[in-house]
């Protein structure tokens, strides 16, 4: 083999998908309730995407050193969703952590905070903020990174001497866990004292909880806000979204990305939004609300629309439910970490929690 040994992969070489469905070269199918971990949130083979594609041959990426009147359109788009002002495209939601400590360095230095358990990636300036990785051997970046335990606002409101604080609205890899309304408004508390403030949005964002950015259920309207996973709808593509206050201090040459924007990912990108604008958003809301109106009593549930988790008493559950047909993610050990696609249906549903319930009896 000559991929890097660094991935836990299931057993299942994918061939092809359907909607919420993916299959092996045998020809067995699957329901993937992770959408390849919150990318494909319209599914897969999608028409309108595969209309893009197939008249996607002349121009497949624009550089930056030229204007890109799609690029306008999408920032624009995404300015209007967000609440934000300026964009800056990146090609992953990593990428764009790392630019976002870049930008809010340029408006205020000194310690950043973030949350115990949080996620925010796996390059060297994102991972030195991701509290669960920490234990790993690599070197982290060179200022002051303190971890507010995920259940004290108390302990936020006293560090309003920090100069930058990022979280994630839910934390996932963290074990799908949303902030509560006090530590909603610990951040609004120390952002009004100065403290800048990034919202993780790469798996909260894009409609995924039933609101464009999941921040907005809280009444949160942070400095910056960081998009990827579905924005592109399959290609790689993130986003850092910022107010102006945070935009004027940023010169040219200060930061860049080669293929950042890339044009054929835009254009899927244009499809995603257009989905989500016409109805799909509405449609998560619906679903999660009846996620946990039918199965709260039965399982212990926590997240926002189709951002769910569920808490197990065993292990292994992603190789037990793939067994049974289903691709799940687990964290953290026993925690189910469901991402569906947006279309997924009440049946499916249904179908998931009663074969969920058979496993759970099983292992007692």
């Amino acid at each position: 083999m000559s991929l890097l040994d660094i991935y836990r992969n299931l057993p299942v070489d994918v061939a092809g998908g359907e909607g919420c469905k993916i299959f092996d070269y045998d020809g067995k199918e699957y329901i993937d309730l992770t959408s390849g971990l919150g990318v494909n949130i319209l599914g897969y083979n999608v028409p309108e995407i595969n209309q893009v594609l197939s008249r996607a041959h002349t121009v497949l990426h624009i550089s930056n050193l030229f204007l890109d009147r799609l690029k306008e359109e999408i920032a624009s788009r995404l300015e209007r969703l967000t609440g934000m002002d300026y964009t800056f495209f990146t090609n992953s939601g990593t990428e764009a952590v790392e630019a976002s400590i870049k930008f809010a360095w340029k408006t205020k230095k000194g310690k950043i905070l973030a949350l115990e358990g949080s996620f925010h990636g796996r390059t060297l300036g994102s991972w030195s903020l991701s509290h669960i990785l920490r234990t790993q051997p690599f070197p982290e970046i060179g200022v002051e990174i303190e971890f507010i335990p995920f259940d004290r606002p108390e302990i936020l409101e006293k560090n309003s001497d920090a100069a930058i604080f990022i979280f994630e609205p839910i934390q996932g890899s963290g074990g799908v866990r949303p902030i509560s309304s006090e530590m909603a408004e610990a951040i609004k508390s120390i952002q009004r004292r100065g403290v800048i403030v990034i919202a993780d949005e790469v798996q909260s964002g894009m409609g995924r909880t039933g609101e464009f950015i999941c921040s907005h259920h809280y009444g949160i309207k942070p400095d910056i806000v960081l998009l990827g996973k579905g924005l592109g709808g399959g290609l790689p593509l993130g986003a850092v979204l910022m107010s102006k206050s945070i935009a004027e201090n940023i010169k040219r040459g200060e930061h860049g990305s080669t293929m950042g924007g890339n044009h054929l990912a835009l254009m899927i990108s244009r499809v995603v939004l257009d989905r989500i604008e016409n109805g799909l958003m509405e449609r998560v809301r619906e679903l999660g609300r009846y996620v946990f109106e039918q199965f709260g009593e039965g399982f212990v549930l926590r997240g926002k629309g189709l951002f769910i988790g569920i808490e197990t008493n065993q292990e292994h559950m992603d190789l037990k439910l793939l067994e049974r047909g289903f691709i799940v993610s687990v964290v953290r050990g026993n925690i189910i970490r469901l991402l569906p696609p947006y279309i997924i249906d009440i049946e499916t549903i249904d179908k998931f929690f009663k074969e969920l319930q058979e496993v759970c009896l099983e292992g007692g």
